[in-house]
């Protein structure tokens, strides 16, 4: 907005008065802040941002999730995101496995709970989808690696600790839970359990999903 014209008697930007007066009479227009028009230009999506007058100054409203969550979950994004080794290792992304458990979470989520299903913001720990929940924002890492059985445990483990590191390479976000889910035929053992909590993780089959 730097550099606009002015309203004399509210100093606000003509811009910006045009898209409340357009907010307010339905016709939406969105609006994105510099982070989001940072996100554009690497062709992510922009979340778009709610206003609000302070003085006589228009501020970003801050939501939860903010730095987190981005726009709306891209199934295709997903699987066309470049997917490393130990991903392919410890979460079986890109196996019919972690599809068919995927399609399921997004079933609990956008069905049963009603909740938006969203993608991570472009510079967020890259995990799946995420959600809103109250004052919390979750970021799901959905994990079934093939095989399971044989070492299938101590993968989960491993799975587990990675979803730690990438949390803890971000600034503090203590709106921020991250979830790693399992199919529900799987038993999480109380190993997998001690490792994720000391690592700050929530495990939960898709039918126990906090939020």
């Amino acid at each position: 907005m730097a550099g606009n014209v002015k309203d004399v008697d509210r100093g606000l930007s003509q811009k910006l008065l045009k898209v409340m007066q357009s907010r307010r009479a339905g016709q939406h227009i969105h609006v994105v802040d510099a982070a989001g028009y940072s996100d554009l230009l690497f062709g992510a999506p922009a979340r778009c941002r709610d206003l609000k007058m302070q003085g006589d100054q228009v501020a970003v409203v801050p939501e939860v999730g903010d730095g987190i969550l981005g726009g709306p979950f891209d199934r295709l994004g997903l699987r066309t995101r470049r997917i490393g080794q130990l991903e392919a290792r410890v979460f079986g992304r890109g196996t019919p496995g972690h599809e068919k458990v995927l399609s399921r979470l997004i079933d609990q989520i956008a069905g049963r709970m009603s909740r938006e299903v969203r993608g991570p913001a472009r510079r967020a720990p890259q995990f799946d989808l995420g959600w809103i929940g109250g004052r919390t924002a979750y970021g799901v890492w959905v994990a079934s690696p093939e095989p399971l059985s044989g070492g299938g445990p101590g993968r989960l483990e491993e799975a587990v600790s990675h979803i730690g590191r990438s949390v803890r390479s971000m600034s503090s976000q203590p709106q921020f839970q991250p979830v790693m889910v399992l199919e529900n035929s799987v038993d999480p053992g109380s190993g997998l359990q001690q490792t994720a909590k000391s690592a700050g993780v929530l495990v939960s089959k898709i039918q126990g999903l906090p939020g």
